[in-house]
């Protein structure tokens, strides 16, 4: 009998992604779930994930199994709790076990192939072309070299390379190894204690060697760098020190982390009633009481951060670990700040907007136990942790929890499945919880809690609703432009909400009425003023504003509808003095800029902080009084079913943010569409209303939470193709799943064509379908080969955030 690993392999047109390999024996010890080998595919070499390993005969399904050919790690880089969850997934969700996985290390720790090349001739004479000879000569003089290092000597040397390794002059290796290292420092160490260091110095004559053994005397171990910069000493003194056996010196790693913002600090608060009793609900499920997940459902204001605070607190007083997740990397400065000042070194962030540097030393300060509480965005859910008491997920209805691309996963559904597997209490925090966590609340599935109130004597604001209908004005309305005016005039601060960004979405013809669309996607490109450019929010695409439109010729062009960029100029226009700061995803693609810009606006150095959705949740500045949404129905014209919950979310939680100090707060609501159920329930902050409303709206449409929804996608360059594809994949679909499963499609998607690549839909609802992961897996391989042969992309994703 042989041993026989599965192993998960990037394979794009396999379903599943899972293959088995024979085991050798020389490699028996070292393969184990979780670890990384290298094996065959094809005629090609992959990287791939162990995820079991037994027993088996040496034949499957007819075919003689491949060995692996390579073990990549002395240890496996992912607990065996991680490979359980990526097996799990790709059983019932169809997500590829490989790039699950490695969706889960930081980039310092994933792997990167290279070829070293190394002179496999005679010592003689190189006889060749000049050229040629120059490139041998080289490579025969350094030993092995790695093919990028050769190539940045000669960058013509690609062909000659090719040529000589078929001759067998040059001979190649091909190794993979992570693409980053943990960074050391040499720290000076003494050899014996304190009293005995003192003691010696005294002895000594010289005066920058005494002072380096008074100085570790009193310090212990201490970077070189350091310790040379204290004592004026030279290396060569540090250097007889070691001869005399006094000190060491070693390397040892540098733990890069990130910058704490103490501005975002606050200071230690008695809590409220309401507070103690939603903690006392955490603390009797930490101690085995009702371990249904929680559902803390209070106002904007109320409090949550705290009870966070005091539930992890309880969890470390226990001996277990905590995890917090945030919705947004702009609002992990607030919350690391804050639980940094209660737990300090015992904290750890990740998120993808650290420096590599950083996101490896904290993955690995987690992993060896180091920090007893993560804080990060929706990646931080695969954080290694060992013993999670607690897994909260903070604004528990935010979208960017979900993963859009492959891997298509949920955090809130893996920070499920982990609080089960180590028996943890989970908390779901939101002032606008999702339909579907409502929903479960009130079945009784989830335990509701609440926080009524806004903590101290701030009160909820006053929200006042301008009807564009009959306001003009344009970007700004009269009675905003008022209210500015006046926060401007006593000092306080201003936030405005435009969800969008650029300057204008659309940039139409006046004489032909064709809008400038871009050519590789179905949409329109969006006109960025700053710097004259018309880009495509969905592919990258940009190109140079035109004078004239590309279809007619003619010069009367219009940008219309109004983007972030427009809202700025529409402020600088009328408030010439105000100091506006704008945050979307044009300002912040920088590292770090999230931090900077909020920081900038939180000590005053600004007046008006005008973004998208990345400043609606989460930021609690004491000065702003006054928050205006530019237009708050811009969503509800979409074709998509969490349209009206999206709006009503979005304009509660922004309005969330005036008021929270002692000064009172008002928001002012612009609308086309003031009577629509979700701007109504918004205004007068009526969750109930508004969730009776929508559960109604979802029950006719057989939406979630009454039908779980999947979607199986197909794209190519050929739409002909694509359709015929899915067309195949939905008949088989619809002859599998029982009766009462709804199956709708194919259809174009609503943006019919991203990327070059024409793309269609094919929606399933279901109420009981337990296995329709395996049913669609089905239906997939039998369609495999015409897919591989025309290049059609396929791809499955259970519960959708969004139909687009």
């Amino acid at each position: 009998m042989n041993a026989v690993a599965v192993v998960a392999v990037d394979a794009p047109y396999e379903p599943d992604g899972r293959f088995s390999y024979l085991v050798p024996s020389a490699l028996r010890p070292k393969v184990v779930p979780g670890v990384r080998v290298v094996v065959p595919f094809g005629r090609r070499r992959l990287e791939g994930i162990v995820l079991d390993v037994a027993t088996a005969m040496e034949a499957a399904g007819g075919r003689l199994l491949r060995p692996i050919l390579e073990v990549l790690d002395d240890e496996p880089p992912f607990t065996p709790e991680l490979v359980r969850l990526a097996v799990h997934l790709v059983e019932t969700r169809l997500i590829p076990p490989y790039r699950l996985l490695l969706s889960m290390l930081p980039p310092a720790v994933k792997t990167e192939e290279r070829r070293l090349i190394r002179w496999n001739g005679d010592d003689g004479p190189i006889i060749a072309l000049p050229e040629e000879a120059e490139v041998l000569e080289w490579i025969r003089d350094r030993g092995p070299v790695a093919l990028e290092a050769i190539l940045r000597r000669f960058p013509e040397a690609g062909p000659i390379v090719d040529d000589f390794l078929e001759r067998g002059w040059l001979a190649e290796a091909r190794v993979r190894k992570p693409r980053g290292r943990t960074k050391t420092v040499r720290f000076a160490v003494p050899n014996a204690a304190a009293p005995a260091l003192r003691e010696a110095a005294a002895s000594l004559r010289g005066i920058r060697q005494r002072a380096v053994l008074e100085t570790l005397a009193e310090r212990g171990p201490t970077p070189v760098a350091e310790l040379l910069r204290l004592t004026g000493a030279s290396r060569s003194s540090l250097e007889a020190l070691v001869d005399a056996c006094w000190i060491r010196l070693e390397a040892r790693p540098l733990s890069r982390r990130p910058e704490v913002d103490a501005a975002w600090r606050r200071p230690a608060v008695e809590l409220t009633d309401d507070q103690k009793a939603a903690v006392r609900a955490i603390e009797g499920a930490l101690d085995g009481g009702d371990r249904r997940p929680i559902l803390l459902h209070g106002v904007t204001g109320s409090g949550k951060t705290e009870v966070y605070l005091a539930a992890i607190e309880a969890t470390l007083a226990r001996g277990r670990t905590a995890l917090l997740l945030v919705p947004e990397i702009a609002l992990t400065p607030m919350m690391l700040a804050r639980v940094e000042q209660r737990f300090g070194d015992r904290v750890a962030i990740l998120h993808s907007g650290l420096g590599a540097g950083e996101r490896h030393d904290e993955w690995q300060r987690i992993r060896r136990g180091e920090a007893s509480v993560v804080v990060g965005a929706r990646s931080a859910v695969f954080a290694p942790l060992a013993d999670i008491g607690l897994i909260v997920l903070d604004e528990e209805h935010e979208a960017s929890y979900k993963q859009e691309e492959t891997p298509r996963y949920h955090a809130r559904e893996i920070a499920r499945w982990r609080a089960a597997h180590h028996g943890a209490v989970f908390v779901l925090g939101s002032a606008t919880p999702s339909v579907e966590s409502y929903a479960l609340a009130r079945a009784g599935r989830y335990r509701l809690v609440t926080l009524p109130r806004r903590v101290g004597s701030a009160r909820l604001p006053d929200v006042r609703v301008v009807d564009l209908r009959k306001e003009g004005g344009g970007l700004l309305s009269r009675p905003l432009r008022e209210a500015i005016e006046e926060r401007l005039r006593r000092g306080e601060q201003v936030i405005l909400l435009q969800n969008r960004r650029g300057y204008a979405p659309v940039v139409l013809c006046r004489r032909c009425g064709r809008a400038i669309e871009c050519p590789h996607c179905a949409v329109t490109l969006t006109y960025h003023r700053a710097d004259g450019a018309l880009r495509c929010h969905y592919c990258g695409y940009e190109q140079p504003m035109v004078d004239r439109c590309p279809f007619c010729g003619s010069p009367h062009l219009i940008p219309l509808g109004g983007g972030t960029q427009r809202v700025e100029e529409a402020l600088l226009h009328s408030f010439p003095e105000a100091r506006v700061l704008r945050m979307d995803r044009d300002t912040t693609g920088r590292r770090g800029a999230h931090a900077e810009l909020l920081g900038r606006f939180l000590r005053g150095e600004a007046d008006i902080l005008v973004g998208t959705q990345m400043i609606a949740k989460g930021l609690d500045i004491p000065r702003v009084t006054l928050v205006g949404i530019v237009l708050a129905d811009a969503r509800l014209g979409f074709p998509d079913f969490r349209a009206a919950e999206r709006t009503f979310q979005l304009v509660t939680q922004v309005a969330g943010r005036a008021g929270r100090g002692e000064l009172p707060g008002e928001v002012i609501v612009q609308t086309y569409m003031p009577d629509h159920p979700s701007i109504r329930a918004a205004v007068t902050g009526d969750v109930a209303a508004f969730f009776a409303a929508e559960i109604a709206a979802r029950k006719k449409g057989a939406y979630p939470p009454f039908y779980r929804l999947a979607v199986v996608q197909a794209d190519a360059r050929d739409a002909r193709v694509a359709r015929e594809a899915l067309g195949a994949v939905t008949e088989r679909l619809r002859m599998a799943v029982v009766p009462e499963t709804i199956v709708v499609g194919p259809a174009p998607a609503p943006i019919p064509k991203l990327r070059d690549r024409f793309r269609f839909h094919t929606l399933i609802k279901y109420k009981q379908e337990p296995e329709l992961a395996s049913k669609i897996r089905r239906a997939l391989r039998e369609i495999e080969r015409p897919v591989r042969r025309q290049e059609v992309a396929v791809t499955v994703d259970f519960d959708p955030e969004t139909l687009f």
